[in-house]
């Protein structure tokens, strides 16, 4: 019998890392705003008013606001969408149209001749990333062994961060440049090079095997499942039979549970408890993670460290380097680390703890010493930005994707996650647009938001969220009350006992 560590191919890891560059086109197109607004070319071109300067807070705040609104509502809207081409297309056709819609995004961006032609840009843009962002985690969710999900899955939130990062190095890099104009423009436009090589490699990229089953098409699914658990150690293939005898039944047994809905899945995600249970808390789980704060911080920053006393590129070099922390500590350390702790839970109310205490603590230094030339107040200020990080990327940042990538079966699994991800682009709405008016405004007092909701959300999670942690995605039907079709003793994998309960052994046969 193959032991746990066998059920990840290496074929398993290329398709991962190589489909997570979706994750670095979603991380890269959703954050580069916030070096684009530390670019005076770009001020300069558009004819906006820098920061001091006036019409700053008439002109500039509200295009600031719009270009961000534009990115979250085309971002909503293909959330929307994903409900039902997820199931129609499938996850691999739906990353190919999020690959030629970020090319055609960041094109008109890079090559804007007008504002209009950049805020266009900006909401096709949002399309892509909302595809993005919502079909890859699902993807890799659907290809990855139940033993290192929490591993596999948490590549999303690496490459997400990568793209965060990237945007933030090369903002910085280009703003040395001689001529200002590449200065703003570079960046933009090259947003297209990870979709465009996402796109070129995608019929390399196997079908999702549960996909395949569910439209009937066993056959390629077995040859998929087959060649991502495929090791020396079960020359048998004991564990893909395994996998493909559970997701089976489970699938049988789901259809199943739509009969009392005519067999329809909209009807059930509404009227049928443990579903609807499953939206609410998915809608949650992003809601929540973007009322944490984290594109405010990122995609903000340079105001707010200008507001602590940071100067020329300064600001732009913060804003590179924190990202570059949760590039490569955080945000890896959370994804190693959710296969070791084993909650999904307590991983994401440990970061909601952490971030109530270091906002409130970065509040009261904006509050005490933004606009002062108090420069340990202001330092501190900076300080508890990064620390803001070590609790975001680590412990919510990787767990909030898992997490909704794993609580859907699969007979709603694209509904669910196209609703969840929705939660997450309507909250970025609502924080990105009137966050620039509001820092104008009432300053500090706007991360009291921040605060209050991160310490509301610990009960709600600690009290309604279910653990999901080293179950297979079938399995984790039972957290939710549902009836799980063939359950598999993954404790018992490296002991060389049957995965199966005796009674489905027959069901071995492929």
């Amino acid at each position: 019998m193959a032991g746990s560590g066998a059920q990840t191919s290496p074929f398993n890891r290329r398709v991962i890392a190589f489909a997570a560059l979706g994750s670095l086109t979603y991380g890269y197109g959703a954050s580069v705003i916030g070096s684009t607004i530390g670019q005076p070319g770009w001020y300069d071109y558009f004819a906006l008013p820098q920061s001091g300067q006036p019409g700053y807070d008439s002109i500039t705040t509200p295009a600031i606001a719009t270009a961000n609104g534009l990115l979250s509502a085309g971002a909503a809207i293909a959330c929307l969408a994903l409900t039902v081409t997820g199931d129609l297309y499938g996850r691999v056709r739906n990353l190919q149209a999020g690959c030629l819609l970020g090319i055609l995004g960041g094109g008109l961006q890079g090559g804007a001749s007008s504002l209009a032609m950049f805020q266009a840009g900006r909401f096709i843009m949002g399309l892509c990333i909302g595809i993005m962002v919502t079909v890859t985690p699902m993807y890799l969710s659907e290809i990855s062994s139940p033993l290192s999900r929490g591993w596999l899955v948490g590549h999303h939130a690496i490459f997400l961060v990568f793209g965060y990062m990237l945007s933030s190095w090369i903002g910085y890099g280009v703003y040395f440049a001689p001529n200002p104009n590449f200065s703003w423009r570079f960046p933009l436009a090259f947003q297209v090079v990870s979709p465009l090589v996402l796109l070129l490699g995608s019929p390399f990229l196997p079908f999702s095997p549960r996909w395949l089953m569910s439209k009937g098409r066993e056959d390629e699914a077995w040859v998929v499942i087959r060649r991502l658990r495929q090791s020396p150690q079960d020359p048998d293939d004991v564990v893909a039979k395994e996998e493909f005898s559970q997701i089976k039944e489970q699938l049988k047994l789901d259809h199943a549970k739509l009969a009392p809905w005519g067999g329809n899945p909209w009807k059930a995600v509404f009227l049928k408890p443990s579903y609807r249970k499953r939206m609410i808390i998915g809608f949650l789980t992003q809601w929540g993670a973007e009322f944490a704060g984290p594109l405010i911080i990122n995609n903000y920053a340079v105001i707010l460290y200008e507001g602590l006393g940071q100067t020329g590129s300064m600001p732009l070099l913060l804003s590179a380097l924190w990202l570059t922390t949760a590039g490569v500590i955080y945000n890896p350390g959370g994804a190693w680390l959710h296969d070791k702790v084993n909650s999904r839970r307590w991983m994401f109310m440990t970061g909601f703890i952490g971030i109530t205490i270091v906002t409130s603590c970065l509040a009261a230094m904006i509050a005490c010493f933004a606009g002062t030339d108090n420069k340990a107040g202001n330092a501190m200020g900076v300080l508890f930005m990064f620390l803001y990080l070590t609790f975001q990327g680590t412990f919510c940042d990787t767990t909030m994707y898992t997490y909704i990538s794993e609580i859907f079966p699969t007979e709603i699994r694209s509904i669910g996650m196209g609703w969840s991800l929705f939660g997450q682009f309507a909250a970025t709405i609502i924080l990105l647009q009137t966050a620039p008016v509001a820092f104008a405004s009432v300053g500090w007092k706007y991360f009291l938001l921040i605060i209050c909701w991160s310490a509301c959300f610990v009960p709600v999670i600690y009290f309604y969220f279910p653990e999901t942690a080293q179950l297979s995605l079938e399995e984790i039907e039972k957290q939710f009350g549902d009836e799980v079709a063939v359950p598999v003793r993954h404790e018992q994998m490296d002991q060389g006992s049957p995965g199966l309960d005796e009674e489905h052994k027959d069901t071995f046969e492929c």
